[in-house]
């Protein structure tokens, strides 16, 4: 996976790097269906040094679809955490469709309906 981290305003700790690299190993593991080739990820962290606020922004590409995601929080692990959390879940349910789980669902629901009535 080809990967961009830009940092705006701060410079990460040791922990804080660390985290991150951890965060994008368990998204390519989620993202093992896909050439690595074809994916990349821009990581944008943003802090507001007013309001002690940190900004996290993530773009995935992928070859039929764009994922993206922001998350806002005081704390940086937190917005992290949060951030690669969701852009996990839309990655989860783009890979559904690309399976057709829904459609299957659809199906043996419609035949269980057939079938009660």
């Amino acid at each position: 996976m080809n990967c961009n981290i830009e940092f705006k305003n701060f410079a990460p700790q040791k922990e804080i790097q660390k985290l991150i690299r951890e965060l994008i190993g368990k998204l390519e593991k989620r993202a093992k269906g896909f050439s690595p080739d074809v994916l990349y990820l821009r990581l944008m962290l943003e802090e507001n040094r007013v309001r002690s606020l940190y900004h996290v922004s993530i773009t995935l590409t992928l070859p039929e679809k764009t994922l993206a995601t922001q998350a806002e929080r005081h704390d940086l692990v937190d917005a992290l955490r949060d951030a690669f959390a969701e852009i996990e879940e839309q990655l989860q349910a783009h890979k559904a469709i690309l399976r057709g789980e829904p459609f299957r669902k659809r199906r043996a629901r419609r035949e269980k309906l057939r079938r009660a009535q």
